[in-house]
């Protein structure tokens, strides 16, 4: 039983990213060549430019595909509520860092 839950998720989570990155991607290219969408794309990877993605996805499920704008929210909600712990772990390590001792 654990077997099958266990693909069962894997599968959900490849389909959900799969139509994640379907709504970045048609959020880019609605507004550029294709080719060009898909460099912008890998940059936004390349440059960590993570609060990004939700976004696209949240106008490319919206706008391109029609879908309501909770839709839309509720597609890029996964990934926000990463992006957001990314981003918070980062910013409380950086604040809880020792001081460094000058001269030693």
């Amino acid at each position: 039983m654990r077997e099958i839950i266990s693909i069962s998720a894997i599968v959900i989570a490849f389909f959900y990213f799969l139509a994640f990155g379907s709504a970045v991607f048609m959020a880019l290219e609605n507004e550029m060549h294709w080719v060009l969408a898909l460099f912008a794309m890998a940059w936004i990877i390349i440059l960590r430019l993570w609060p990004l993605l939700p976004v696209l996805a949240v106008i490319g499920a919206v706008n391109v595909w029609g879908w309501v704008w909770y839709d839309g929210v509720a597609l890029a909600l996964p990934v926000s509520i990463y992006v957001v712990s990314y981003y918070w772990t980062r910013v409380t390590d950086y604040f809880r860092r020792p001081k460094q001792k000058q001269g030693v």
